[in-house]
């Protein structure tokens, strides 16, 4: 394992749902980061610098790569609408695959070495003998870890591919099922899950930023890893637990229909403890109280303004 105190680490997506979390995790080891997303918070750590920018834009990627020198990269940007509509291509192509590409190449043309490059798949990424993608997402996705191993086998940049499964909990987007679940439970709505019979390995967002940490650490990794519970569950399990937990099994409603051509993919847990010394150590129930506790309180504040500051030391 590497230390992270004083380590110059980049982390490309920060503010979102894994990116924040990792962030603060990766401060509170005193590492040194730049952390870029579209927009950063008002404050944070003082060993965090915010720079406001979009990794669609090579220039600007580049430019970071040249002022701050990372000797460890998190790539985590994601547009992450899972939906198949036609108007959701432009949006995954810019934000999963062309945002991927701009920073691998920078990583890869990096004055400064770049030793780690850690990079989070999906679990929605085809697989088998005849591939075909469930979504632009997936497909944008599938494309960029595709270029992750290409820069790891010709380029020699050492690109580790990590793939959380189903993962949930505070600071989620609200479309997605967790989120919007409790938020419309807490207001006394009712909260309609059109098909629960998907099953899905659920993954607490606090595990999968240490098996990411991990992921950086080790000396090697040879292969991919996924981080997951090992553990099936229905999304009509997880919207059955939210409400009774909050009391409102009343305002649920659960549809009987099934969506065709979803993914059903269970980590392999063994190899990631094998390769990463990881596992999961929050139960469902656990999880989501963090989770409800973690909505409950927005609710109740007002949303953060934010600024960015002007440049990387």
């Amino acid at each position: 394992m590497v230390a992270l105190t004083g380590t110059k680490i980049l982390v490309v997506g920060a503010s979102g749902f894994l990116g924040r979390p990792l962030t603060d995790r990766l401060a509170a080891a005193g590492a040194k980061i730049c952390a870029v997303c579209r927009n950063p918070p008002k404050a944070g750590a003082a060993n965090v610098f915010w720079s406001r920018g979009d990794a669609g834009d090579a220039n600007y990627i580049q430019e970071m790569f040249s002022s701050f020198r990372p000797a460890i990269v998190f790539h985590l940007t994601s547009d992450s609408q899972g939906g198949r509509a036609l108007s959701l291509i432009p949006g995954s192509l810019q934000n999963d695959l062309t945002a991927a590409v701009n920073v691998l190449h920078s990583a890869a043309s990096a004055v400064t070495k770049v030793e780690r490059f850690v990079m989070a798949a999906t679990f929605e990424e085809p697989d088998g003998a005849e591939p075909t993608p469930v979504s632009p997402y997936a497909a944008a996705k599938w494309a960029a870890t595709g270029y992750g191993r290409m820069f790891r086998q010709h380029y020699g940049l050492d690109v580790r591919i990590v793939r959380p499964m189903m993962t949930f909990g505070p600071g989620q987007k609200e479309f997605k099922v967790v989120p919007s679940t409790i938020l419309s439970l807490l207001r006394d709505q009712h909260a309609t899950i059109g098909s629960g019979s998907r099953l899905v390995d659920w993954v607490y967002v606090d595990d999968v930023v240490e098996g990411l940490i991990a992921a950086a650490c080790v000396p090697d990794l040879p292969s991919e890893v996924d981080l997951g519970s090992g553990v099936l569950a229905s999304v009509a399990d997880m919207a059955r637990e939210i409400a009774r937990q909050l009391g409102r099994e009343h305002f649920l409603k659960i549809g009987d229909g099934a969506r065709g051509e979803e993914i059903v993919r269970v980590g392999d847990v063994d190899k990631a403890r094998r390769l990463l010394g990881f596992t999961a150590k929050t139960p469902l129930p656990e999880g989501v109280a963090r989770t409800i506790g973690f909505y409950k309180g927005l609710l109740g504040s007002p949303r953060p303004t934010s600024r960015a500051q002007s440049r990387p030391g």
